[in-house]
């Protein structure tokens, strides 16, 4: 248990956000009140969805007081989303292909980016399964029939996991895609990624020489 860890000790605010809402979403009672006693913040609904909305609108001004580069925001992009997303054929298909989305709507995309968990994509929603041998797997529910059940990771990968491995299988309702993917960054560096996020088509080549 928690009370027995004899491991190095973490500061409660070094924790990131995504990983206290995979702790939320364990149906443990001691998990439960730990995260609750220790991240207050992001354990009140309403609180979260205040701080997400004033984040929100924080980058929608940030990106519309400037230009952005789009050649360095396609390497932000390879950096923070090209392994869970495609966009003009470069990316992982873990996620919904970005290509396709309406990439012009720009507090849509913000809302999706900073709040993953609002609006989930049919296809794209998580499970989260306990197993006899103590496991705890996440994923995406690819197949299941009374006798299996195919789980695939963020690593892409499938588990098949035969149903009397599995002591309960539970949709927790939430994003695998992390919280805080857009934390550290400054308004410039976020003004260049959302200005390659909205292109229209592939960019040619590297950046062209500044004068």
């Amino acid at each position: 248990g928690w009370s027995s860890w004899s491991g190095p000790l973490l500061a409660v605010e070094s924790v990131p956000l995504s990983v206290v809402r995979k702790l939320q979403q364990y149906p443990d009672a001691n998990i439960q009140e730990r995260v609750t006693r220790l991240w207050p913040r992001a354990s009140s609904d309403a609180e979260s969805a205040d701080v997400m909305q004033a984040e929100i609108a924080r980058w929608t001004a940030a990106v519309e007081e400037g230009q952005g580069d789009p050649y360095h925001g396609r390497t932000l992009y390879r950096n923070l989303c090209a392994s869970c997303h495609v966009l003009f054929s470069e990316g992982a298909r873990i996620g919904p292909d970005l290509t396709v989305f309406n990439r012009s709507d720009l507090e849509n995309m913000l809302l999706s980016i900073v709040n993953p968990s609002a609006e989930i994509r049919e296809g794209y929603e998580s499970v989260l399964i306990e197993t006899k041998d103590g496991r705890w797997l996440s994923g995406f529910l690819v197949e299941a029939d009374p006798q299996t059940v195919v789980l695939r990771g963020l690593d892409d990968q499938n588990v098949v996991l035969d149903r009397d491995e599995i002591v309960e299988l539970t949709h927790p309702g939430s994003s695998l895609m992390p919280e805080g993917l857009l934390s550290g960054m400054d308004a410039q560096e976020v003004r260049d990624l959302f200005a390659y996020l909205r292109s229209t088509q592939p960019l040619v080549g590297s950046a062209p020489a500044r004068p």
